[in-house]
């Protein structure tokens, strides 16, 4: 047996070389109509002209939330990718991307740096549920 620990991801740069990142974070809603609100405004602020009636139709559930805080907020959307767009004459091309809302994880993280290190697959996705609203993943809804 040997104390040697493998470490993930320390591949050496190489041309051609795909790389995908998946970054999970967890929140909990402690006030689901205010945050609800909040989105919407955030719709508008994001897509100036819409009306209060498109925010309310484009912004109707969790992962719609979600997404549009984590746009405004700079974490997804067309000012990540401008800003990540300067970085292609150093090397790096974009690629695709996806992003999933999980709700109701059985097992959440902690917050903390450190404190889900220990952990088994933290990017495995919970069993499917059975009866009504029994979806695992909700996805980003772009607006035309």
């Amino acid at each position: 047996m040997t104390d040697e620990v493998e470490m993930i991801g320390d591949d050496p740069l190489v041309d051609g070389m795909h790389l995908s990142l998946r970054l999970r974070r967890d929140f909990t809603v402690s006030d689901a109509d205010r945050l609800l609100t909040t989105a919407r405004r955030a719709f508008r602020e994001l897509n100036p002209g819409t009306s209060a009636e498109q925010a309310e139709e484009m912004v109707s559930c969790a992962a719609d939330a979600l997404f549009i805080l984590l746009e405004q907020a700079g974490i997804l959307g067309d000012a990540v990718d401008s800003r990540l767009e300067g970085y292609a004459a150093d090397g790096l091309t974009l690629g695709g991307w996806r992003a999933e809302v999980t709700p109701h994880e059985p097992e959440p993280l902690a917050p903390g740096p450190r404190s889900n290190c220990v952990r088994g697959d933290v990017f495995a996705l919970p069993p499917r549920r059975s009866g009504p609203g029994d979806g695992r993943t909700l996805t980003l809804r772009v607006p035309a």
